[in-house]
Parts: C-alpha cells; sequence; structure tokens
C-alpha cells in the first residue's frame, strides 16, 4: 500500500468554488472533478506547493489570491489504487474568477458548495471542503458544555474503551440537541466540529474514533435528504443510539464467540478490565465449565480488583495476584485472555501496561493468548497512516507475534487479516 502527501486547495469567489475536472493525461482519476492539487516534494512546506499549483494549474499568481484558511490534515483510502492519500486542505480567496487551465486539466466550473455533492468527484473531495469551509479555532456559545465533557474524557483514564466509545457517541448526540443551528449546513458544522475534537480525547483507544466516525458517516448522507434542521437533529439522536446498541451487541457476539475457547478446567489469565472478557467468563462459566481465573491487579489503576470483585459476584472462581508474579505462575496458566483498546493493521495490540510482559511469558511457556473485542477496536487511524499515541505509564504495545487470534463478532480473526478488516470498515466511517 503506499502513502502519498497531497495538497488540495478550493478557491472561493463571492459565495462559489472552483471546481476542476481532470484531464486525460493525468495518472489518476481521470474525468473526475477536484480542486486544485498536487503532491508534495520532498521536505515542502503544504502552503508552498499549495501556492505553486495554484499558479501552474489555474494561472493565479500569488498576488491574487488570499490564504483563509488552513484545515486539519484528512487522510482517505483508495481502494481503486491501493493508496492512502494525505491531504492537506486550504481555503483561497481568488480576486478574479478568470483562469486559465493547463495540461491537467480540462473543465473548470464555478458551483455553489451545495451542488458539490452531485459531482463525480476524486476520493473524499467533499469532506476536504469541510476541513476548510468551516472554522473550527472557535467554539460557538450553545457547545460550550459539549466541550467540556469532551475535555473531561480525554483527562479519563479510569473508564474502558467500550465506556468511553458510549461516552463519544452520547456527547456527539448530544451535541446537535444543544446546538443553535438555524439550517443542516451549520448543524453539520457543529458535530464536525465536535468530532474532530472527539478523536483526539482518548488516542489509545480506537473505537472512540471508529464509533464517532460510523455515526458522521450517516449524518453526513442524510444531511442531504432531511428537511430540516429540527428533522436532522431527531435523526442524529435515532443514529447514535442505533449506533450505541450494535456497539453493544458486537461486544455481546465477541463474547459468545470467546466462551468456547476457555478451557474446560484449568486457569485462564487476564489482565485489566475488559467488560468484553468479563461477559466471555461468564458464558463459558455458566455453560458448564470448571475453569478458575488469575487476574493481575493490573498496576497503576488496579482495574483487576473490580473485574475480581465481578467474577466472585457471579461465582466464578478467582484469584487476585500481583502483576509481578506473572512469570513465577504463568506455567500453571492454561489461556490467557484479554481484551483490547487499540488493534493495529499490522495486528499488534495496544492495552493496558503489563500486556507485553504477560504475552512474551505466555509465548515463552506455549501458551495461546488471545484478545477478544469487537472489530471496532480495529485502527482505522493506524491503517490511514496516523499512528495513534500510546500513553506512557498506562498502555503498551504487544507485536502481533505474540497474539495467536483475536476473537471477534465475526468470529476469530489472525493478526496478519486485521488490515482486510479495517478496509472494509474504512467503506462506513467519516474519516
Amino acid at each position: 500500500m503506499n502513502y502519498r502527501e497531497v495538497v488540495t486547495s478550493f478557491l472561493r469567489t463571492g459565495q462559489s468554488i472552483l471546481l476542476l475536472r481532470r484531464s486525460q493525461k493525468v495518472g489518476t482519476h481521470r474525468g473526475q472533478w477536484s480542486a486544485v492539487s498536487g503532491y508534495l516534494e520532498g521536505d515542502e512546506q503544504p502552503l508552498t506547493r499549495a501556492v505553486t499549483e495554484i499558479r501552474e494549474e489555474v494561472g493565479l499568481p500569488a498576488n491574487q489570491i488570499n490564504l483563509l484558511r488552513e484545515g486539519e490534515v484528512l487522510r482517505a483510502f483508495d481502494e481503486g489504487t491501493d493508496t492512502v492519500w494525505v491531504i492537506h486542505p486550504f481555503l483561497f480567496e481568488a480576486k478574479s474568477s478568470t483562469i486559465q487551465l493547463d495540461w491537467e486539466n480540462s473543465e473548470y466550473r464555478w458551483i455553489e458548495p451545495k451542488q458539490l455533492a452531485s459531482y463525480e468527484t476524486v476520493p473524499k473531495l467533499r469532506e476536504a471542503f469541510d476541513r476548510v469551509r468551516y472554522d473550527f479555532q472557535t467554539s460557538p456559545e450553545s457547545l460550550i458544555g459539549v466541550l467540556r465533557g469532551v475535555g473531561e474524557m480525554s483527562r479519563d483514564i479510569v473508564h474502558g474503551a467500550n465506556f468511553l466509545g458510549r461516552e463519544a457517541l452520547d456527547l456527539l448526540s448530544t451535541t446537535a440537541q444543544v446546538s443553535d443551528a438555524k439550517d443542516t449546513d451549520a448543524l453539520f458544522y457543529h458535530l464536525l466540529l465536535v468530532f474532530l475534537r472527539l478523536r483526539r480525547t482518548q488516542p489509545a483507544m480506537a473505537n472512540v474514533w471508529n464509533l464517532t466516525g460510523s455515526l458522521l458517516q450517516v449524518i453526513d448522507q442524510e444531511r442531504a435528504r432531511v428537511a430540516s434542521v429540527d428533522e436532522l437533529k431527531t435523526r442524529v439522536k435515532e443514529l447514535g443510539q442505533r449506533i450505541v446498541e450494535a456497539a453493544g451487541a458486537a461486544s455481546e457476539d465477541a463474547s459468545r464467540n470467546t466462551a468456547p475457547i476457555l478451557p474446560q478446567d484449568g486457569v485462564v489469565l487476564t489482565h485489566s478490565y475488559s467488560s468484553t472478557v468479563l461477559r466471555s467468563l461468564e458464558l463459558g462459566f455458566k455453560s458448564g465449565k470448571n475453569f478458575q481465573v488469575f487476574a493481575t491487579e493490573s498496576y497503576p489503576g488496579m482495574e483487576g480488583k473490580q473485574l475480581a470483585k465481578d467474577l466472585i459476584a457471579l461465582e466464578i472462581p478467582v484469584r487476585l495476584i500481583p502483576d509481578s508474579v506473572v512469570d513465577s505462575i504463568i506455567s500453571h496458566v492454561n489461556l490467557v485472555l484479554v481484551g483490547a483498546d487499540s488493534v493495529l493493521k499490522d495486528g499488534s495490540l495496544i492495552h493496558k501496561i503489563g500486556t507485553r510482559n504477560i504475552a512474551v511469558a505466555a509465548k515463552r511457556n506455549g501458551i495461546p493468548f488471545f484478545s477478544s473485542c469487537e472489530t471496532a477496536k480495529f485502527s482505522t487511524q493506524d491503517f490511514l497512516g496516523e499512528r495513534p499515541t500510546i500513553p506512557q505509564g498506562l498502555f503498551d504495545l504487544t507485536p502481533a507475534e505474540f497474539v495467536l487470534n483475536y476473537v471477534t463478532e465475526g468470529g476469530q480473526a489472525e493478526p496478519r487479516g486485521v488490515e482486510t478488516v479495517v478496509k472494509n470498515m474504512l467503506k462506513e466511517i467519516y474519516s
């Protein structure tokens, strides 16, 4: 797979933006509509390349354009060319609507932004325009409470990925209800603003990115169909609830698919707190299996203590052990089962600190190491070339070679198969 950095510059005059039809002489996306675009060369700055491309492609020198806005980078997967485009979007005001095309484009049109959806464009052009169409540096008064909640979520080191995924969806749905937007475009701007900030709250938890991306994708489709802003607000609430329910069902299915791999007798070692793992253990025990659970205390958050309490409530035999004794007891374990915060495209696992050491010990002793999680925890962010930050002291990275399989709502997935799953996921996620 290829990763290519490009600039995409939208020119505006009055209320119209410029679209260019790519000629038959270019290498990709012939005949499709685009903005002024070009590849970054070496260590070149995106703005420098943007100005150069505008001069070359449409004949407007630097003194005929004014930079209005530089948008957040957009990453888009193009399945046809097996390429991830890393797009740097810009919005310029053009002092003249008269342009001169070079060989890269065969036709141009000045259109109203609402017409953009009716054109066959290069991948993610409309999403790139969204990045510069709106001002994301200011915070609308009606969203202050929601944005405060986003800030609180970014500081949450207590709750797990499933809880925080639902919290992110709730904040996005609440945005629609409290927004003072007067039309559907303004409401989408408010939703996109909160969405972009939510994506930065919990960088080690892929489902926050994926679930909010799934919701924004269907909202983006709905805004062209609904008649009023009130109708879109209602749809946001309904769609948000539907995704929450689907996420819960996926977690339940992952647990049901995990229960059969648990040993009939013996010991299951787990680390940190995972609601999916807890449910797997409950289902396995209720099916008649007589295993015992070793739960690590999971320093520094000590989440293992809560897991042990929940297992005791379910009458499942459990022994709470210090993290430091894993090496000395690992030979008595039949299977290691953990949850996941993120699964990267190469099949490696981001999870609570200490997971890697357990996985290494398990492999050294020939003990199978599984992770039970929904595919919503497969990182589309990593696939798109934006490596998630791993907060030091809270999470660590377990290489794919130490993970036997991931058990998901669709069954078992080998680490090497994660990338294929993510490619399919991207079709339904606003990135």
